[in-house]
């Protein structure tokens, strides 16, 4: 990430693509196997959300996809031409290219939302490091409970550790979690625009990350559908136990 860092999404509408369009290019350095990564990513983000990836013709906004030795973006639009990182040899490639989208997109990292350190412990010699800095609630949108199963999350370890046990398995780059799904619905409303094509992106086939991501957001808005109504009844019960 190139400045300081998902539920946790900027507030800044300059930083946001209009109508959720996000255009781009690729470096001539950048191999078959990364660029396949990268579009693969872009495909789950969005089979998952309105956001549509599309081939840059002559945009002023667009990012342009690098090899400079390992994965780093910039938070949100920048204006103009912005570079993503990425390269070879990274373990989940297509989950760490999802990592890297959702920075350009305006998602931070989770473990800095403004409410971190109820969760987390970071050590005093990186707390002002660039990718551990705890955002100001006047910066940032957060939506949802802390998530630790976001792909925004990074991994625990000496420089990090969890104040609460927590079974799942933090810093994953596999998929995006409900709750990353869910904040990235929020940033981006759906508009008149429909997911991208296989064409648009540049990959043919069907993936089955389609089901899973839609099954989780369906998931995720059933729960928070579920507690409403849950609430709902004990508020009812109550009223029926005070009138009888």
């Amino acid at each position: 990430m190139r400045e300081p860092c998902s539920d946790n999404c900027t507030n800044d509408s300059r930083k946001l693509w209009g109508k959720g369009i996000v255009s781009y290019c690729f470096d001539n350095g950048v191999s078959k196997n990364l660029i396949h990564s990268v579009k693969s990513a872009m495909k789950e983000i969005s089979e998952a959300s309105s956001i549509r990836f599309v081939k840059r013709t002559d945009q002023f906004d667009y990012v342009k996809i690098v090899d400079k030795g390992s994965y780093w973006s910039y938070v949100g639009k920048q204006g103009g031409k912005q570079e993503l990182s990425v390269t070879n040899g990274w373990p989940h490639p297509i989950g760490s290219a999802i990592h890297e989208l959702m920075h350009a997109l305006g998602i931070y990292h989770e473990h800095c939302r403004p409410d971190r350190d109820k969760y987390v412990t970071i050590k005093d010699d990186i707390k002002n490091n660039t990718n551990y800095k705890r955002l100001k609630k006047s910066n940032v949108v957060s939506f949802g409970p802390y998530d630790f199963k976001s792909i925004m999350h990074y991994s625990l370890g000496p420089d990090m550790t969890s104040k609460q046990e927590v079974n799942d398995k933090i810093g994953q780059r596999f998929r995006m979690s409900e709750g990353d799904i869910y904040a990235l619905n929020k940033l981006y409303p759906s508009t008149s625009c429909s997911p991208a094509s296989d064409d648009q992106i540049g990959l043919t086939g069907k993936s089955d990350a389609k089901k899973m991501i839609k099954r989780n957001k369906s998931n995720f808005e059933q729960k928070i559908i579920s507690r409403s109504n849950l609430l709902l009844l004990l508020v009812v019960g109550l009223y029926i136990v005070l009138l009888s």
